[in-house]
């Protein structure tokens, strides 16, 4: 059988695109924090979020509504004016899975995050920024009156 140069070129192409996109994807994936993903239990999530250190109360702003009428998507801003902001995670204490996310923020900008959350019930929101000084903590309670969690 031969292979036009074409076609060859078309082959070597597509082999350099599949190498590079699986080294990026097993780095991407190395990060994934599993653990804090599949607890049920606030305690325990927190636990891994904070590391064991208790965090102090800071300069943090959490943007949510009092009342939510529809639990299933919960509009948030999380922001703050600390300096050297690591990361900032996000917790739902009352939630089956109460951990949400963690953002990861380069230190040189201004640390703030939107995005949506569900909820299942009327609970607080819980946000933890990590500076180079520490851990902080901010809550804001979310009466929800139709819960998006099943």
């Amino acid at each position: 059988m031969k292979i036009s140069r074409r076609h060859a070129i078309k082959i070597g192409s597509l082999g350099a695109i599949f190498t590079s996109l699986s080294g990026f994807a097993k780095s991407v994936l190395a990060e994934w924090p599993a653990a804090s993903f599949d607890t049920t239990v606030y305690d325990e999530a927190y636990a891994i979020v904070t590391g064991g250190v208790e965090p102090q109360e800071g300069s943090i702003k959490i943007d949510a509504p009092e009342i939510a009428s529809n639990g299933a998507t919960v509009p948030i801003t999380i922001s703050t004016d600390m300096e050297n902001v690591k990361t900032i995670s996000v917790l739902v204490d009352k939630n089956p899975r109460p951990y949400i996310s963690t953002f990861f923020i380069n230190e040189h900008i201004e640390a703030s995050i939107a995005t949506r959350v569900k909820m299942r019930e009327t609970s607080n929101i819980v946000a933890i920024v990590e500076t180079a000084e520490g851990k902080f903590i901010a809550k804001q309670s979310v009466k929800v009156t139709a819960g998006g969690c099943a």
